[in-house]
């Protein structure tokens, strides 16, 4: 992760040098100052920015940036003599509590961390939610939930999986409806409506692509959105798209990939025919890519529950499958 260290101070320079020699050093000591004004580069450029000073200094800095906490970077201050490391924005998504901690340790100084669910000792929802590899897109929902676990309520709970945050006050439900209310919580692939609750949604969902040379990347991403509509699929449940070697720069699945912001995992095709058994397969492709399906063998690598096997539109074959949890 790319991390930025701003100091204002000759002894906070001199702890960048020891503490922070490998990362980007900023300060007059550096020959590298930085105006507030100027900040917005260093703030959208970094996973991660320590100043050593003044959390006012910080404040005064990063305050005209700040938007969301799911984007901003995790921002951590060092007093001047290296005692206390605190995390002031992005604790628990952006990973500024886990990193101060990380620094204190390695320093000998002491994390003050000021979160709610850190002083009262359950696990943030937001972080348990980054553990599981749940996605979400509602913030208001959210901020419910973790006001509702700070004061000590009971959470409505429904889910397909087990897991569960840290957490005495889970009253587990039946039914994603029974959950959908304020302050409660559906764990779910499906793409439903939650009016009051919050959705999150396990990224799970696998997707296997065999593409003719030359398709149209729009008409690609037409047909992903369209499939899993169909399947009532969230699309935020799709947690990676998977091909062939020999279609790793094809533009339409390159395309795809960056549209639903998911990775693409390319294999060989001797990879993808521990899986020929389970696929219904064709001579033609073997002889052609090397196996005789490429979606479906694509899309085991990534879950084992086959949804759809193959669906054929537009030059496309797509596979769904789900990870078991």
């Amino acid at each position: 992760m790319k991390t930025a260290v701003l100091c204002f101070s000759p002894q906070g320079a001199a702890l960048a040098k020891k503490y922070f020699s490998e990362e980007d050093l900023y300060g007059k000591d550096f020959q590298r100052s930085i105006k507030k004004e100027d900040f917005g580069t260093v703030f959208n450029g970094y996973d991660r920015i320590v100043f050593i000073g003044a959390a006012g200094i910080a404040v005064r800095y990063m305050a005209p940036f700040v938007e969301d906490k799911r984007r901003d970077p995790a921002v951590v201050v060092i007093d001047p003599v290296g005692r206390y490391v605190i995390p002031l924005l992005s604790g628990h998504l952006g990973g500024a509590n886990a990193y101060a901690v990380e620094q204190a340790k390695a320093m000998g100084a002491e994390a003050v961390l000021t979160t709610a669910s850190d002083s009262l000792g359950f696990e943030a929802i937001d972080i348990f939610a980054q553990r599981e590899n749940y996605a979400f897109d509602d913030m208001a929902a959210m901020k419910e939930v973790a006001a509702a676990m700070v004061a000590g309520r009971q959470i409505p709970w429904y889910s397909e999986e087990d897991a569960l945050p840290d957490y005495a006050h889970i009253v587990r439900l039946a039914s994603i409806e029974a959950a959908d209310v304020k302050g409660g919580v559906a764990v779910t692939t499906k793409d439903v409506e939650i009016r009051s609750g919050l959705q999150l949604v396990p990224r799970r969902i696998h997707l296997g692509i065999g593409s003719k040379k030359g398709t149209d990347p729009e008409a690609l991403v037409a047909l992903i959105k369209k499939t899993l509509k169909t399947y009532a699929i969230h699309p935020m449940a799709l947690a990676a798209i998977h091909t062939i070697d020999i279609k790793k720069e094809e533009p339409a699945i390159v395309f795809a990939a960056e549209a639903f912001g998911v990775p693409l995992k390319i294999y060989t095709a001797e990879e993808l025919s521990r899986h020929e058994n389970r696929c219904e397969g064709s001579d033609f492709v073997r002889a052609t890519v090397g196996v005789s399906s490429v979606s479906c063998t694509a899309a085991y690598m990534g879950g084992e529950i086959m949804i759809a096997e193959k669906i054929r539109e537009e030059g496309f074959t797509l596979s769904i499958t789900k990870e078991k949890r």
